[in-house]
């Protein structure tokens, strides 16, 4: 049980608990309609349902995504949109050539825009996040999310063996 401060009434506040989250939504209508302390959504999304997997991720469908956003107008009135991913993703580590689990967490604070001048106009802390008609692709969304929190070069943690010293 929380109170809103301003008017000292009480008020239940639940996040909205998903299983398989929406295809698209509405951004700005839930930033809006947001109760004091945002509107929450939290679920998964299967990384088979992305968009352009490249072949490192392909070959793992049915790897779920955790998701977690918070939507909510801020005190200069802008849509924000502040969430997190994690995921366990079997990528190929670039000095043994083995496979390895790398753990992927990523935090994003976005705003939605409609346009380039709109998303320059955006204070500095916002990532734009490009709507159209209104709504925002939540797989498509969530796929630029993750590959922004990709390792670059994939390593294990310990020092493993170089795969040019297994030719020796």
């Amino acid at each position: 049980m929380t109170f809103d401060s301003a008017s000292s009434k009480r008020y239940d506040w639940h996040p909205m608990l998903i299983n398989e989250l929406p295809t698209t939504i509405n951004p700005q209508k839930l930033c809006q309609s947001a109760p004091i302390g945002g509107s929450h959504m939290v679920g998964k999304i299967s990384l088979g349902k992305l968009p352009n997997l490249d072949e490192t991720l392909e070959n793992q469908p049915t790897a779920q995504i955790s998701v977690s956003v918070v939507f909510s107008m801020d005190s200069e009135g802008y849509c924000c949109i502040a969430g997190e991913l994690s995921v366990d993703l079997s990528l190929i580590c670039q000095r043994c050539m083995l496979p390895m689990i790398e753990p992927i967490r990523a935090t994003f604070l976005v705003s939605p825009v409609v346009s380039d001048v709109q998303a320059e106009q955006l204070p500095a802390r916002y990532e734009p996040l490009m709507v159209v008609n209104g709504e925002i692709v939540v797989t498509q969304w969530i796929a630029e999310e993750l590959y922004l929190a990709l390792p670059f070069v994939p390593r294990h943690d310990y020092e493993c063996v170089s795969h040019d010293a297994y030719k020796e």
